[in-house]
């Protein structure tokens, strides 16, 4: 019986190739024996995918139709046996029902990394920007002192895989038998064992113990910093690396300073009068007080900078900055009002 590729696929003759190797894999799974499908029809549609997937194949059954294809009857165009080399990505397919393809030859290290670690420390505004130590107690997985992280002792090789860290597994499918290889659970890839097991560890090369962490918080840090601490984490199996530490910081806002970068802001409140003549105050930075030097006409809202008095950071320092606000009288008394008014005339 002659089979339409397109048709047993479910896509239109102007299908892409995307389209069609999207199709084949929700067919075949869908139609898998290993999977309860029907064999017949998973020999169809795998038959058609080796048409529709071949740009010479396609041209040959779109010219000529089944004839010129070899999608009849009979075995649906298949010899015995089990090849990729016509499927493309049917590796693929048998990944998904087998749980990966075929691995790479020698025995893998199954060492792996530790996890990482979380922690949120609170900083005051003063913390953060003179810097300080923070010290916290965790339990966490740590190298088995015992064994000194190996998991055991008298290492020998594993008699399960002969010490190749994998052993082979082999499927039968209608187009012949497939070969897997998996990681061997008795030396969990290490391709050694122990004749004698850490009894503290039971083989892992690590235990669960309490730790005091110390974390020294730089200068300048901001909220919402997050710090990473390479290889502060977790112990890895059987002597991996350590994972990482991630501090996440929160700090407190100032009451008297609005941080903006690496510079600090303050606001200073001076009578119009003194905006006018200008004059010399006293005002109060993050690292003591500082004469500033007001000059005469300064405007409402002027920003007066101090050099160096801001954040320190990463071997920078920013600026202290000053913002002027008038203070306007509460009243204006007849004496005042014709000193304003005899300036205002002169001004003219």
């Amino acid at each position: 019986m002659n089979e339409n590729p397109y048709e047993v696929l479910g896509v239109s003759k102007n299908a892409s190739k995307a389209d069609i190797k999207k199709a084949f894999r929700q067919k075949s799974k869908e139609h898998h024996p290993d999977k309860g499908g029907d064999e017949t029809t998973f020999k169809k549609i795998s038959s058609a995918y080796d048409i529709l997937s071949d740009d010479q194949k396609r041209a040959q059954y779109d010219q000529f139709g089944a004839a010129g294809s070899g999608m009849g009857g009979g075995q649906g165009g298949f010899s015995g046996g089990f090849s990729t080399g016509g499927f493309g990505d049917f590796e693929d397919v048998f990944s998904s029902f087998f749980g990966g393809g075929r691995s790479s030859q020698g025995a893998r290290s199954h060492t792996s990394h530790g996890a990482d670690l979380e922690v949120v420390v609170k900083l005051s505004f003063e913390e953060a920007m003179k810097g300080v130590k923070k010290s916290f107690t965790s339990k966490n997985l740590e190298t088995c002192t015992k064994c000194s992280g190996d998991g055991g002792f008298d290492k020998k090789s594993c008699s399960k895989c002969q010490g190749n860290g994998f052993i082979s597994q082999k499927f039968q499918t209608p187009f012949g038998s497939v070969a897997q290889q998996t990681t061997c659970p008795e030396c969990r890839g290490q391709g050694t064992s122990f004749s004698r097991t850490c009894s503290d560890c039971q083989g892992e090369g690590r235990i669960r113990q309490k730790k005091e962490i110390e974390v020294n918080i730089p200068t300048g840090v901001e909220d919402g910093e997050t710090l990473r601490l390479i290889g502060k984490g977790e112990a890895g199996v059987r002597g991996g690396a350590h994972g990482n530490l991630y501090v996440h910081l929160r700090v407190d806002p100032s009451k008297k300073f609005q941080r903006h970068g690496l510079d600090l802001i303050s606001v200073l409140e001076i009578s119009v009068f003194d905006a006018i003549l200008g004059g010399k105050f006293e005002i109060e930075t993050f690292w003591g007080m500082v004469e500033l030097d007001v000059p005469e006409n300064t405007k409402d809202g002027q920003m007066l900078r101090i050099r160096g008095k801001g954040v320190e950071k990463g071997g920078q320092k920013g600026d202290h900055i000053v913002k002027i606000e008038y203070e306007m009288p509460r009243k204006v008394s007849g004496k005042l009002r014709e000193v304003l008014e005899e300036a205002k005339e002169r001004s003219k």
